[in-house]
């Protein structure tokens, strides 16, 4: 309700319930209510004067525009703003829009609504003014507070206390940035421990390729010295089993030579056992000789005492005798022969005994080196077999190990690229400012954004 020129804007002479919650939102209301006809305001409530800051009779028959910023938010003249706004709330019902008002030297923003009274003519508005003083500072204040968070400022805080209904807003604000510093400053340090850490693991894959290459490379000269002393082995082993088969052609000849001498010695001691018989046929022949010569010699005395008669006897004894004589003398040298033939036989029988020791002796060590030959052929064997399957084992360790380089490379590879998305990740969080964590345990105070700007 209100009055202009002494008569009742609404004209019933009894107030439904329409009017009524009119009326009282028109007297009660924090906000500015003004009647805006004809380009001049006619009419206003009592919070129009704490709104813009004058008196009742400073705000009637004045054009909006005097007490407005000489330009609106786009820039624009603010008098090319107050038709086009008439116009819009007439054609669409109401508008509303930021509006800004001076109050004095300050600048004042305000939310306008404009409503139609087309009671009052048709271009009658009812514009109800939200002073958004305090709310413009939340704005401004949390903008900005916002704008130097996004510049990375996780230090700003909002220590003015707002206007009771923002309150929340601030503390929700700071809380916020509390927690996000908080949360950034742990990111920040795993950040730069991931980083760390990641440029060890560079560091520890970079020297493991190393070394795996090169073990990778040594166990191929290992795999290739390995098999050539398996093929050594191999031909050592053939080469032995030909020395087995040697020995045992060797050990048989010895053995048939130990029967040679066997056999020999066996005729030996028969030519003595024959040296000995013919020794005695030799002594019996040398006494038949002795006796010959003897009866040849008593002959010979008989011829002498017969004389003439017995001379023919006498030449015929002398002839024997002389036989005899030689037949003594042959055998004795027959003798002499025969014994040196027994001492040359008995020493052929000794050499020969000897011979057949020996080669019993050699014999016997044949058996020996026959069966560590056997031992050695076996062993050689057994050797190259387990060669072979080392061989086998360092090839498949070979592979394994190629195997095992590659899976580094590409270890080395991803902790590359860890490395530098960790470098990338350090950098990302390097751009948030946080307090340090003695400066926050000791209680320092960090920098403070309040609604009005920064403290």
């Amino acid at each position: 309700m209100r009055r202009y020129a002494g008569r009742m804007i609404f004209r019933r002479s009894t107030l439904d319930l329409e009017a009524r919650t009119a009326l009282a939102a028109y007297r009660q209301s924090p906000d500015a209510v003004l009647l805006l006809k004809e380009g001049a305001f006619i009419e206003c409530n009592v919070a129009a004067e704490a709104v813009y800051g004058l008196t009742r009779a400073e705000i009637l028959g004045r054009n909006p525009v005097v007490f407005s910023r000489p330009t609106q938010g786009d820039g624009r003249p603010t008098a090319e703003h107050v038709g086009e706004r008439v116009q819009q709330a007439v054609k669409d019902g109401f508008a509303r829009f930021e509006w800004f008002n001076m109050r004095g030297p300050e600048e004042v923003r305000m939310l306008v609504t404009l409503i139609p009274v087309p009671q009052e003519g048709a271009d009658a508005v009812l514009v109800q003014v939200q002073d958004l003083t305090n709310t413009g500072q939340v704005v401004n204040a949390v903008a900005k507070g916002l704008a130097s968070l996004a510049q990375g400022d996780l230090n700003v805080r909002l220590d003015t206390p707002f206007s009771a209904e923002f309150e929340p807003l601030r503390g929700s604000f700071n809380t916020a940035a509390d927690r996000m510093a908080e949360s950034m400053a742990e990111v920040t340090a795993v950040a730069a421990a991931l980083h760390n850490g990641c440029s060890d693991i560079r560091q520890a894959s970079d020297d493991l390729s190393g070394r795996t290459e090169r073990q990778a490379a040594s166990l191929e000269e290992s795999a290739a010295a390995i098999q050539e002393i398996t093929q050594n082995v191999r031909e050592a082993a053939t080469l032995v089993d030909t020395t087995e088969t040697i020995i045992a052609d060797t050990h048989r000849d010895a053995q048939n030579s130990a029967s040679i001498v066997e056999d020999t010695t066996r005729a030996m001691a028969c030519i003595e056992s024959a040296s000995r018989e013919i020794g005695e046929i030799i002594s019996v022949i040398d006494g038949i000789a002795f006796q010959t010569n003897l009866l040849a010699l008593n002959a010979g005395v008989e011829a002498a005492r017969a004389g003439d008669a017995g001379k023919g006897f006498a030449v015929v004894a002398s002839e024997v005798r002389a036989l005899a004589q030689r037949s003594a003398d042959a055998a004795k040298d027959v003798k002499a022969r025969v014994t040196a033939s027994t001492v040359q036989v008995d020493r052929g029988v000794e050499l020969v005994s000897t011979t057949g020791v020996a080669l019993k002796r050699i014999t016997e060590q044949m058996d020996r080196i026959r069966a560590l030959i056997g031992n050695i052929a076996t062993t050689a064997r057994q050797q190259a077999e387990t060669l072979g399957q080392i061989n086998i084992a360092v090839g498949e360790m070979d592979s394994i190990t190629q195997h095992n380089a590659a899976m580094v490379e590409e270890t080395t590879a991803a902790a590359r690229s860890l490395a530098d998305e960790a470098a990338r990740l350090n950098e990302a969080v390097s751009i948030f400012r946080v307090a340090r964590a003695e400066t926050r345990h000791s209680g320092g105070a960090p920098l403070r954004m309040v609604a009005g700007g920064r403290r």
